[in-house]
């Protein structure tokens, strides 16, 4: 589970309107700041929840329950990009609440089911998957962001009420509309509608966008890291003296077919090598997927700039020619060996 960086974003805009030190925070975090402030990016459900941990762990100038705020104060703060503009075309409150889990859906991946839904006037219940008792923090800023939502059209806060899994939403019945006073020319509800549904789905394939490059970074960093290790693995390997080395079987098949003795280190070199080329061809194959889907975009080779793509691509297949050689040289000097010692 996932949870969206609109909430980091939140988080982090209140503070610095409130004129905070962040750099404690910034300090504590593996991810740069950058990536939580985008409302595209995600984040796993323990990273997120230990972000707000780090958040209520600094020395804040506001005595405040920094969470509830950062939640009630959206409509303020326009942290949740797209979804901020989609929410105030909204009319009334039953317009916003009337699907909530298409609303948990730019907050959760993957989409949570909502089920027992029930409607009454001024109230609507569910039953979702995500025990407050779970992720208390993350669930507390939700539960804060669904009372906020009647603000967007201009009406006081929500009450909501989250019990384990039961939610539970009440707001005013005034009815007041954002189209209240005179605007002239009055648009179609069909094509209103049409337009509010266009915003969500961009919104939701930037995001799926976005998320789908992060896999690949986090899958692209791996693959470093294994060449990094091969190589160090290969320069153990030769530096053993004869007599700690492991008997080797001799062998001029390609390398994912070159024969080993079990659980030795040059046949966990060999099994680490050929992960690190399919590895790496499925990274290739992404790529080619990015480019035939039209889908490179500015996003896009960004993400290839942070990892350093072109230069991965090309140092790649010297790296495992290297590590190949090396392998075969070691597997070859046993049998050098045992012919002069005979």
């Amino acid at each position: 589970m996932h949870f969206s960086c609109k909430i980091s974003n939140a988080i982090i805009s209140l503070l610095e309107d409130q004129n905070e030190d962040l750099g404690p925070l910034y300090e504590q975090m593996p991810l740069p700041i950058e990536l939580l402030r985008d409302p595209s990016y995600w984040l796993s459900a323990p990273d997120m929840e230990l972000f707000l941990e780090s958040v209520l762990k600094l020395n804040l100038n506001a005595d405040c329950d920094i969470l509830r705020k950062a939640g009630h104060d959206g409509p303020t703060l326009r942290a949740w990009g797209v979804l901020d503009s989609v929410l105030r075309m909204m009319p009334r409150p039953e317009e916003i609440f009337n699907k909530p889990e298409q609303f948990l859906s730019y907050f959760i991946s993957p989409k949570p089911p909502v089920d027992n839904l029930r409607r009454e006037g001024v109230c609507i219940s569910f039953d979702l998957p995500l025990p407050a008792e779970q992720y208390p923090l993350v669930t507390t800023y939700l539960q804060a962001a669904f009372e906020s939502l009647p603000v967007y059209v201009g009406q006081p806060l929500a009450q909501c009420d989250w019990q384990g899994i039961r939610v539970q939403l009440n707001w005013s019945a005034q009815q007041n509309s954002i189209f209240t006073d005179s605007v002239g020319h009055q648009v179609s509800p069909d094509l209103f509608q049409s337009l509010i549904e266009d915003l969500q789905n961009t919104q939701r394939e930037r995001e799926d966008l976005q998320k789908y490059i992060g896999d690949l970074e986090e899958r692209l960093r791996d693959n470093e890291k294994r060449l990094v290790q091969a190589k160090t693995s290969a320069q153990n390997i030769s530096s053993v003296s004869v007599e700690d080395k492991v008997s080797l079987i001799p062998h001029e098949s390609p390398l994912a077919n070159l024969n080993f003795e079990g659980h030795s280190p040059s046949h966990t070199l060999n099994q680490n090598l050929a992960r690190m080329h399919d590895y790496m061809v499925r990274a290739q194959q992404l790529i080619t997927m990015l480019v035939a889907q039209g889908k490179m975009n500015a996003s896009v080779k960004e993400a290839m700039r942070r990892v350093d793509w072109e230069y991965v691509k090309n140092q790649y297949p010297q790296t495992v020619f290297e590590s190949m050689e090396l392998v075969k040289k070691i597997n070859r000097k046993p049998e050098k060996e045992g012919i002069q010692n005979v």
